[in-house]
């Protein structure tokens, strides 16, 4: 008899155990209301109060941003950022690269942390935005240019003649550092690109090379010519077995 009670007292458990880690998703997924690209519009047009806020780089702001938006990456969502609304039950609403990209709810996630009881991420963002001709705005215009792309073995082969220089932000703690890599996220890049020298190849890498290429043509802009970007980032030079710290 006892036996036979074993098959159903597991299920119990593993049903019972899938069940509280829908209860935690969808508690976490509450934290904060998502808005849609209509809703947003929506909200424009009626000139409704609110605070919409670009949480990428100020870099990646410059290249396109919503109109009416303003730039406070997620990492700088801080209580001493001036930017900041001194309402803290006022609308913020925060977007960045659609569903893929993070910096929105990480952006939220601080913001609520500080006290903000009015938060809202616009999950779709950017992307879906100009997919609807929606009003948007280039503050820089980037020098359209090619920068060589290396495999993960051709960064290391080069490393020790350049400047390995990593721009990832908070993800760096989950995936690892690459040996002697110079560390500047892109959301400090603009006050700190200086420290680079002029006279070494700069090798740009991120965690999985979406922000490289923009990275790349700020630095030309900078004066920075010798240039080149690890293809697919960390995750690509761990896939080939290559070391972080």
């Amino acid at each position: 008899m006892q036996k036979q009670r074993m098959p159903y007292l597991l299920t119990l458990l593993i049903c019972c155990g899938f069940l509280l880690l829908q209860v935690s998703a969808a508690a976490a997924e509450e934290k904060f209301k998502t808005i849609t690209t209509a809703e947003l519009k929506q909200k424009m047009d009626a000139h409704e109060p609110f605070t919409l806020i670009d949480a990428l780089s100020s870099i990646e702001h410059n290249e396109l941003a919503i109109v009416g938006s303003i730039n406070i990456p997620s990492s700088k969502v801080t209580a001493d950022n001036p930017l900041m609304p001194a309402d803290k039950a006022s609308l913020l609403i925060f977007y960045c690269k659609g569903p893929k990209c993070s910096k929105s709810k990480e952006g939220a996630d601080r913001a609520l942390a500080l006290g903000y009881t009015n938060v809202m991420v616009y999950n779709d963002g950017l992307p879906d935005w100009a997919k609807n001709h929606y009003p948007v705005e280039t503050h820089v215009d980037y020098p359209k240019i090619e920068i060589p792309r290396l495999t993960p073995q051709e960064m290391q082969a080069q490393a020790a003649s350049g400047v390995l220089l990593d721009i990832r932000g908070d993800e760096v703690k989950d995936v690892g550092r690459i040996k002697d890599a110079v560390s500047i996220p892109l959301d400090d890049l603009a006050e700190k690109y200086s420290s680079l020298p002029k006279d070494k190849k700069i090798i740009i890498f991120d965690h999985a090379g979406k922000q490289v290429n923009i990275c790349a043509k700020f630095l030309h802009m900078q004066g920075y010519t010798n240039l080149a970007v690890l293809d697919g980032g960390v995750l690509a030079w761990k896939r080939a077995g290559l070391p972080t710290q």
